[in-house]
């Protein structure tokens, strides 16, 4: 692969004279144009031998709250990504390199396959373990999302990119809230103090698990829109004042409780789940899992009991010792079941609707 030209990269000339003296141990090989918050690029570490990245962010110099890079890269964590290096460059850059990840993150888990139920809970907890030793430090990441969790050689979960972390400061209980991702900001962000504690990761660890059962969460601002407000927009003609609007209207969806719509989930998602997403995520940070211990707990307490319906070319699947499928008989339901070998028709559930035959399957194999 042929390496990047460091000269000709569109970046401040702080972080080009990085890249050229990081150049010595690293081959650089491209630059993710796709990178939020920062900058990131690919390469290979020669001493090390691994592929690697390095992102650089904006820190803003405020040492009162600024996870110090070297602090973070001692947590050696299994769902927390490995920080090979890291340090300042000045009063506003800040970089860290940390191992790639080839099975990508999950968005891209997310777009390519339903991973169901009991493996949603199972990157859910992994997610919180790893989140258990950042706050054992103080440290809160701020920018929990799909596309900031990893998985690992190992097909788990591990927390990534460290640009947002702060240090809660000893004797305080949070820290600013992060401007950035509108969408997983929790309600008290956009309150006077615009505050952040242990409570918000939280929060934002439930819009995950919600996105991984299959809740609606789409990533087009307009989509959380109502018609009058589309209407009221097209009258917005400055582009700044449009995205202040957008904006305003998401955050009030936030701040009412009503960004997660939990009719939209999938009807095998129980009510079981939803009420765990339901706390983590509940607009009152005191009515939240006040830790990630407690919301572990309830994860695993109820795991034994979920059964594990997902999605498999494009119909529902529930799996088992006896699997069943809902098909779509051009309008009509029917239900087939494999033991062993091929799936054969099971006629007895008469059920028509959809969420009526998910709940026939799930109270036949759970006698329930």
């Amino acid at each position: 692969m042929a390496g990047l030209y460091l000269q000709g990269v569109n970046a401040p000339a702080e972080i080009r004279d990085q890249l050229i003296l990081m150049s010595k141990n690293i081959e650089f090989t491209r630059e993710d144009v796709k990178a939020g918050n920062g900058m990131v690029f690919f390469g290979v570490n020669k001493v090390l031998g691994r592929e690697i990245a390095v992102k650089f962010y904006y820190w803003g110099g405020v040492k009162d709250y600024h996870a110090e890079p070297m602090q973070l890269s001692t947590i050696r964590a299994p769902n927390v990504l490995e920080i090979l290096d890291a340090g300042l460059l000045d009063d506003e850059w800040a970089y860290f390199q940390t191992p790639t990840c080839p099975h990508g993150d999950l968005d891209d888990v997310l777009e390519r396959i339903s991973i169901g139920n009991v493996a949603a809970m199972d990157f859910t907890a992994q997610i919180l373990t790893g989140l258990s030793h950042l706050h054992a430090q103080n440290y809160v990441h701020r920018d929990l999302k799909p596309a900031n969790i990893y998985v690992g050689d190992d097909h788990n979960a591990v927390i990534g990119d460290f640009g947002s972390v702060q240090k809660i400061p000893d004797g305080a209980t949070s820290v600013p809230a992060c401007g950035h991702s509108l969408l997983y900001r929790p309600p008290e962000a956009f309150g006077v103090d615009k505050a952040y504690g242990i409570t918000g990761d939280i929060y934002q660890a439930g819009m995950i698990m919600f996105q991984l059962l299959g809740g609606y969460l789409p990533y087009e601002d307009l989509a959380y829109l109502t018609v009058k407000q589309r209407a009221d927009l097209k009258a917005v003609k400055d582009p700044a004042d449009q995205c202040f609007f957008v904006d305003k209207c998401i955050g009030e969806l936030i701040c009412a409780g009503r960004i997660l719509d939990y009719n939209k989930m999938p009807p095998w998602v129980s009510g079981e789940l939803k009420k765990l997403i339901k706390k983590a995520c509940h607009l009152n940070p005191n009515k939240r899992f006040q830790t990630t211990a407690a919301f572990l707990a309830k994860l695993r307490e109820l795991r034994p009991s979920v059964l594990d319906w997902r999605v498999e070319d494009g119909d529902p699947v529930l799996t088992g010792p006896t699997s069943y499928r809902i098909v779509d008989k051009g309008g009509q339901y029917g239900i087939q079941k494999r033991k062993q070998g091929d799936w054969r028709s099971d006629n007895s559930f008469g059920e028509d609707t959809l969420d009526q035959l998910v709940t026939a399957v799930s109270s036949f194999v759970t006698g329930k």
